[in-house]
């Protein structure tokens, strides 16, 4: 049986799957589950942003523009999260790990280098196939495309290449149920880079 790593960290666009297939991760392997997306406010504050305040530069300035500075509150959570939650099973908010600043990515590249897993979740290799069900997802659970100002974000976070850049691993979910990809993560050997599929 494979050792479990003590920190996995899950990553992927929007509708990837992260939130679920962490939960069943961590109840599965006795781990705590700590989705980033919900435990970020306090690491936000550290360095004077929160949602509201994101929303209202947005309002100000446009989406891309206030994502652009908040992206500072990203990467520092990044830092947090990796920091505080030892031995935790973390689903990443997309934006964490798709910081633009070379700086700041740099890092979040640092601070998930101290994890002993980044997972990527992908439904497919292809990328035309992964932006079409992710979309679809996101328009069936959270009532967006992901489209803001103009720009197609979800398309941004699948082809920037900054989820590969921090990958340890990659597991392509098409053909398998959550608990079946909850299952393929914790068999991957810690430390060695690996691409599963359900195909």
């Amino acid at each position: 049986m494979n050792q479990q790593p003590q920190q996995t960290v899950l990553v992927g666009a929007p509708g990837s799957g992260k939130s679920t297939v962490g939960e069943i991760l961590a109840a599965a392997t006795g781990r705590p589950h700590v989705d980033a997306d919900a435990a970020s406010a306090d690491f936000y504050g550290e360095v004077g942003w929160s949602v509201e305040r994101l929303g209202a530069r947005a309002s100000e300035v446009g989406f891309s523009l206030a994502h652009e500075e908040w992206e500072v509150a990203l990467a520092h959570a990044v830092e947090r999260l990796v920091e505080t939650s030892p031995g935790a099973v973390i689903s990443l908010g997309a934006g964490h790990s798709h910081v633009t600043h070379d700086a700041l990515f740099e890092c979040v590249v640092r601070a998930l280098g101290a994890a002993d897993q980044v997972v990527l979740l992908r439904p497919s290799d292809d990328l035309r196939v992964s932006l079409e069900v992710l979309r679809q997802r996101c328009l069936d659970d959270k009532g967006t495309a992901w489209k803001v100002d103009g720009e197609d974000w979800l398309e941004r976070w699948l082809t920037d290449g900054r989820d590969e850049r921090v990958a340890t691993h990659c597991v392509l979910t098409t053909g398998m149920t959550p608990d079946q990809t909850a299952s393929v993560v914790a068999g991957l050997e810690p430390g060695c880079s690996a691409l599963a599929s359900g195909l």
